[in-house]
């Protein structure tokens, strides 16, 4: 068993899984595909034991549920990972517990802190979407955080621009301050730098081509994707096994995508991205503060405290090297038996 440094932080390889729990703003019908590629990326790295899956925005999921895409990628692997409904409405302050919140949407933050608990280790906790949950969590128990949790590691925010608040940082402005200000060991993977759609080096936003990562994946998998890029309604699991028309799957490779996830999700877990045997991302310690309107702002003050913020080391080889690792994972999903 190895051990190797992410910025700082000590990650094992080489050795047993890390144990990861994950909370996604996943839904089905989509609000954006990328979610559905990052959840077959998390699943398909060996490094992951994945202990929980918590679904964002409770009132969306019951609507819009993205459990039937856990539902396949148990299905495929044959694993049991368990999934729940998260909170339905925004933190109302960064101290709440969200304990009036219905219990129907409850199940969220009680998975987190039983799986927290139950670990053998402590834990990588991931997020893509809102913080809200394990904010909510971490209110209610934070020294369990302070025991069992190694990292955590969220893609949310904006790197340098502060009239550009971001997608994820909208859906629950209080969690993201709580986090910020917490003290917990935050890895920051900013969604974009220099404004929307922008990358200046501390964000992980890159496009791909959907053939680029899907032509050589199984059909099974193919499926996957397919189920949800055409919002398919019917059993989920069926479809996993029903041939392909052509043209649908001609359609879906000639697609193209914005990604944020899907390799970096290993990063904590000991898992690199790099090119020509060099690591072209890494995480860089950064002093700053958060104020009421969850804007970022650097510099050391009062009340600052230093995050890890995600950093490109090479441009040029950036997006290219995290479409073939995602084209790698996807290649090698551990398809049942």
């Amino acid at each position: 068993m190895a051990v190797c440094l992410l910025g700082g932080l000590a990650v094992v390889s080489g050795g047993q899984p890390v144990p990861v729990i994950y909370s996604t703003d996943l839904t089905h019908p989509h609000v954006d595909p990328d979610d559905h590629f990052d959840l077959a990326c998390l699943y398909a790295m060996p490094e992951a034991d994945i202990r929980a899956i918590i679904l964002d925005q409770g009132q969306l999921q019951a609507q819009r549920p993205g459990y039937k895409a856990v539902w396949q990628m148990n299905y495929l692997t044959q694993r049991h990972v368990p999934a729940a409904i998260g909170l339905r409405d925004k933190l109302k302050n960064p101290e709440d517990q969200a304990l009036d919140q219905p219990a129907e949407f409850q199940n969220g933050v009680n998975l987190i802190l039983q799986s927290l608990q139950n670990s053998p280790e402590k834990a990588v906790v991931l997020f893509v979407g809102s913080a809200r949950d394990i904010v909510a969590a971490y209110n209610r128990e934070p020294g369990l955080f302070q025991e069992k949790v190694r990292c955590i590691m969220g893609f949310i925010g904006e790197a340098s621009d502060p009239a550009n608040v971001e997608y994820n940082v909208q859906l629950d402005p209080q969690a993201f301050i709580r986090l910020v200000r917490s003290g917990l060991p935050f890895y920051w993977v900013p969604c974009f730098d220099g404004g929307i759609w922008k990358n200046n080096g501390h964000a992980s936003f890159w496009r791909i081509h959907h053939r680029d990562v899907l032509e050589q994946t199984a059909e099974p998998l193919q499926r996957y994707f397919l189920y949800m890029l055409r919002t398919a309604t019917n059993d989920p699991i069926a479809y996993l096994s029903q041939p392909t028309d052509p043209a649908d799957r001609a359609w879906m490779m000639n697609g193209e995508r914005n990604l944020w996830c899907c390799p970096i999700l290993g990063l904590p877990l000991g898992r690199s991205l790099a090119a020509e045997g060099q690591p072209v991302v890494r995480f860089s310690p950064v002093e700053l503060t958060i104020d009421s309107q969850a804007v970022i702002h650097y510099g050391q003050s009062t009340g600052s405290r230093s995050v890890m913020r995600f950093e490109i080391i090479d441009q040029s080889k950036f997006a290219a090297a995290a479409t073939r690792a995602t084209a790698e994972l996807l290649r090698a999903f551990p398809l049942r038996r």
